[in-house]
């Protein structure tokens, strides 16, 4: 009797995997991407949510909200809530978040270069910086890829961004 259930058991295990091959391919990460602009970035509140890192020259921003748009594999309206080490003069440094749109959320890890100076639409020259780094989906499902932004910008007396002029936002990856 112990062979025959054993001998049923293996026949069973065989005919549900001949018949379920389906379940192993769709597991196979799709090509992802998403392009759009961000026209949005909240005040920086100096003691709130924008202090001195002590003498260092350096600034920290801590839960800083920055919105737009993006169109592709995921499109609608998004919020990147984000925390920064930045250097005051440069705003170089290092910017950790978590980007929200719709269903999604992305935690994204990235590298703020040194600001430039571009030609604006606004005729005169303003200060833009450029962000690349990683993403990775949190929630429901997987995927992981890379994104870069620039974001052209009127600053305030402290270097902050005040108002944001011309911008991008780029994420690619698999998901």
């Amino acid at each position: 009797m112990k062979k025959r259930v054993l001998f049923l058991s293996l026949a069973l295990v065989l005919i549900l995997t001949v018949l379920m091959p389906s379940a192993a391919l769709a597991a196979k990460p799709q090509d992802f991407q998403a392009t759009g602009y961000i026209n949005y970035i909240e005040d920086t509140n100096v003691g709130d949510n924008a202090f001195p890192a002590g003498n260092s020259g350096r600034w920290r921003v801590i839960d800083r909200e920055i919105g737009g748009e993006l169109s592709g594999d995921i499109s609608g309206s998004f919020i990147l809530t984000y925390k920064a080490n930045v250097e005051l003069e440069t705003q170089a440094g290092n910017l950790h978040g978590i980007l929200e749109t719709g269903e999604y959320s992305f935690r994204v890890n990235g590298k703020i270069q040194p600001l430039t100076m571009e030609p604006s639409p606004l005729g005169f020259d303003l200060p833009v910086l450029t962000i690349s780094g990683h993403w990775t989906h949190i929630g429901k499902g997987r995927g992981q890829g890379n994104f870069t932004a620039r974001v052209q910008f009127i600053p305030d007396e402290y270097g902050h961004v005040v108002m944001i002029v011309a911008s991008s936002f780029e994420m690619d990856g698999k998901w």
